[in-house]
């Protein structure tokens, strides 16, 4: 089984070497014909408060259709993530899985087979983008940070911060109850 590689399009400028281009026009129109693709581009990706900078992998088939190939692909990548609780940071791998036609027709989405080839990084960004958690939690059980002094409540719980009748906001503290 061999590979196709994807890789980057001859640049007409330095901001065109980003794409992730294979050529297909020995598939387009035969039905019967298929091989796998696989390859990589370095990406840099905000979702909320999920991240990702660096590496994306993009592996899976690519088939001929009647006017276009049909590609189906998976997406890995590490995603750097912040808790919307707590602000805990780690990194985590993220997978995503998609599919994408591309005719010789351009469609809405712009994705269409352009001089025999097809550029994969759109499609397999998009997949990843809609993969990612725009507010991640790094446990569940997320107690979060206190709202008076900043502690972090999963390590130091605090103990109360005394009476608070003081404050200008006390008042409002028994406007909903009944």
């Amino acid at each position: 089984m061999s590979f196709i590689t994807l890789a980057p399009r001859h640049p007409k400028s330095r901001s065109e070497m980003t794409d992730l281009v294979v050529k297909v026009d020995d598939l387009v129109g035969h039905l019967e014909k298929q091989r796998p693709i696989r390859g990589q581009l370095d990406i840099s990706l905000r979702v909320g408060d999920t991240t990702v900078s660096g590496p994306m992998t993009v592996s899976g088939n690519i088939r001929g259709t009647v006017d276009g190939v049909q590609a189906g692909f998976d997406v890995e990548a590490t995603a750097h993530m912040r808790c919307v609780r707590c602000l805990v940071e780690w990194d985590q791998p993220v997978t995503a899985t998609g599919a994408q036609h591309f005719s010789k027709i351009p469609d809405e989405d712009g994705y269409a087979v352009v001089d025999g080839e097809v550029d994969m990084g759109g499609p397999a960004k998009d997949e990843l983008s809609l993969s990612l958690p725009a507010a991640p939690i790094h446990d569940e059980n997320c107690l979060g940070l206190c709202p008076i002094c900043g502690n972090d409540l999963n390590i130091d719980p605090c103990d109360g911060h005394g009476d608070d009748s003081d404050s200008p906001f006390a008042v409002l503290k028994d406007l909903f109850d009944s």
